[in-house]
């Protein structure tokens, strides 16, 4: 609930910084809005929290579920996330894959992981519940090789800009008779 709060409160001063309401006494003047959370190097975006939220979500319900198969498929796509996370954190070009993520693939896992554990609990089981689990099962393991290629997408920029870089180095110190 507090993180909840925190993000009212950062959509609140959002909201305020790009929609000034004329004599609006929250920002005085430029100086205090440098000097908000906004601009705070160490404030985590709203995709990023939200993404957060999910990542703790899909943990909750990766507890409720004991299955071999799902179990490894959840831990990888927390580890795939959290990466992806740290990666907007220091690339903000990444956060629009973030959004993405969170808008469509996030939200409607959760909702089949919550299916999936319901379908779990239930004292009998029909060939439709056990089929539907097998198709959640894999729609889970397919997210996985999407996130995975759209992390390896996020890190496609570094490698571009480093070889880059390398090429450079190299052509100068040729330049130069350096090597």
């Amino acid at each position: 609930m507090e993180e909840d709060k925190y993000i009212l409160e950062k959509l609140k001063l959002n909201l305020d910084r790009n929609f000034p309401v004329e004599n609006d006494n929250h920002i005085d003047n430029d100086k205090e809005y440098s000097n908000n959370n906004f601009n705070n190097s160490n404030d985590e975006s709203l995709v990023i929290l939200e993404t957060k939220r999910n990542i703790e979500k899909i943990k909750e319900y990766s507890k409720e579920i004991n299955d071999a198969d799902i179990n490894p498929a959840l831990e990888e796509m927390i580890s795939i996330l959290d990466n992806m996370v740290l990666y907007s954190k220091a690339n903000k070009e990444g956060e629009k894959k973030l959004q993405k993520i969170n808008e469509y693939h996030l939200p409607t896992a959760i909702k089949m992981l919550k299916y999936y554990i319901d379908f779990c609990n239930l004292p009998v089981k029909n060939t439709n519940i056990e089929k539907t689990s097998l198709e959640i099962e894999d729609a889970i393991i397919k997210l996985n090789e999407a996130l995975k290629k759209m992390l390896l997408e996020m890190n496609e920029n570094k490698l571009i800009d480093i070889n880059s870089d390398i090429d450079v180095l190299k052509n100068m110190l040729e330049k130069d008779g350096l090597i």
